[in-house]
């Protein structure tokens, strides 16, 4: 590698205390040494704390920031305010990276002349410890940013996570993730890739993503829920006014939180479809506007696209009740 730039990692930490030592471990031992890596201890009440400080008396490269629990987006954002690297990158503190993987992605950050870096992950079952292999790009190549976007937003073997990207850090200079939000990549990550002209894509998996049950993506239907619908409400307006070649992967993204909305409260229970009956409706009313599109568009699959519709006339709880009379 001819240049030896300066990468940032930074690590959101909030009661991770069984899963912390992995993470951090398997940053310290990559092939390419010349890191920082950022700590974020967001108000942990476990021992988390005490973990981040044993690394930086281990390790000159670690840097600790003990803050006020704010959630990931804003210990990300302290993280970034700190980050002083060339690149940049982001950790979940109970997932893992590959040994190779930063050294492989600034290669080809630099041999294909790029500010972002789009790697694969490994999709890890937190109960039986099973390794699949996730979403990976199909092979390594350079792409337009717009490229990128419209396989983010249709889930083409990748998506919003930052978790398995590398930016440069000017990618990121204007942008920070919205707190007190989750589904927090979605509403900036195609912002910030559309923030350069080519991205590459990295065909090897290089992350771990552990899914954790009980973790904030697994959580039963709440408020929080909809954060995912509240995301993609200006993205479709914006992608078809300013990047029309790929309105329709964005229009598609919406209609996929709509759906998921209307679903989460449908298998939720009475209680759920009570108090967010407004909601439900609602989604259902949007969806029936897109019918034409699910009912044309190559990008829907049978089951989506009879799902899609059955919400969108507000007959999908009729034909479950249905389905399980007959089955």
């Amino acid at each position: 590698m001819k240049d030896i730039p300066l990468l940032s990692v930074i690590v959101p930490v909030y009661n991770v205390e069984a899963y912390l030592a992995r993470c951090v471990d398997s940053i310290l031992s990559q092939t390419y040494r010349n890191l920082e890596v950022i700590l974020v201890d967001d108000g942990a009440k476990d021992s988390s704390g005490a973990i981040c400080d044993a690394y930086l008396e281990k390790d000159p490269r670690v840097r600790v920031i003990h803050k006020e629990n704010g959630g990931l987006s804003s210990a990300r954002n302290a993280g970034i305010d700190m980050a002083t690297g060339e690149y940049i990158t982001f950790v979940d503190s109970d997932d893992w990276i590959e040994p190779d993987a930063y050294e492989s992605m600034l290669q080809l950050a630099l041999d294909l002349d790029v500010k972002l870096v789009c790697g694969g992950r490994y999709d890890v079952d937190g109960k039986t410890g099973e390794k699949k292999l996730g979403l990976c790009p199909v092979k390594t190549e350079r792409i337009s940013s717009e490229e990128m976007v419209g396989r983010i937003f249709t889930w083409d073997h990748c998506d919003s996570s930052a978790c398995d990207k590398m930016f440069h850090r000017s990618l990121l200079e204007h942008w920070r993730f919205p707190e007190g939000k989750i589904v927090e990549d979605v509403p900036v990550m195609y912002r910030i890739i559309l923030g350069t002209d080519w991205v590459a894509m990295c065909g090897q998996p290089v992350y771990n993503y552990y899914h954790r049950h009980g973790s904030i993506t697994t959580a039963a239907v709440s408020d929080k829920t909809f954060h995912f619908l509240e995301h993609t409400e200006t993205i479709y307006p914006y992608i078809l006014e300013h990047h029309p070649a790929i309105a329709e992967q964005a229009q598609y993204l919406r209609i996929r939180a709509l759906a998921y909305s209307a679903l989460s409260i449908e298998v939720a229970g009475k209680t759920a479809r009570e108090q967010y009956g407004d909601i439900y409706r609602r989604c259902c009313r949007e969806l029936l506007g897109h019918a034409g599109f699910v009912l044309k568009s190559p990008l829907f699959g049978k089951k989506e696209r009879l799902t899609d519709l059955l919400l969108g006339l507000q007959l999908y709880p009729f034909m479950r009740r249905v389905y399980h009379v007959f089955r």
